[in-house]
């Protein structure tokens, strides 16, 4: 059962992430604060500095010796078990092709675990959920 307390610390998580979506979105299409130009500049900045940095902010406090192997085991079966399934669909269905087969299966198995895995998981399951997710971002970063 979920209770009050339990909603209150997903929402403490959640809360200020969409919060910055709303007014992001609101300051290009209600406010016109930034132009597509600026937004296309600010994506580059995102996509180049501050992504990057995140990851090795959470990679770099990993310590590889001491990695949840039944964790990541579990984690690459899944993987492996849906690029088997997607690539079944891809040779045997009209509509399967490379493209989709490559679209699928990202988003299906290479959730945004820093952004909003980490805040979530941690409200809901408490810190030591911290560590697998980076240990998901570390093995996705190798791959």
């Amino acid at each position: 059962m979920i209770t009050e307390d339990d909603f209150y610390k997903v929402m403490c998580a959640m809360v200020p992430l969409y919060f910055a979506m709303l007014v992001a979105y609101g300051s290009v299409k209600w406010w016109k604060i930034f132009s597509p130009e600026q937004c296309s500049g600010i994506n580059r900045f995102v996509a180049v500095f501050a992504v990057p940095v995140l990851s090795f902010h959470f990679i770099s406090q990993n310590n590889p010796y001491e990695m949840d192997t039944k964790f990541i085991l579990a984690d690459t079966l899944s993987k492996a078990l849906v690029l088997l399934l997607l690539s079944v669909w891809a040779v045997f269905c009209k509509g399967g092709s490379l493209e989709w087969l490559i679209t699928i299966f990202s988003v299906s198995t290479l959730p945004n675990t820093l952004v909003m895995g980490i805040p979530l998981l941690k409200a809901m399951y408490g810190d030591f959920t911290q560590s697998l997710m980076v240990q998901i971002v570390v093995l996705q970063c190798i791959i």
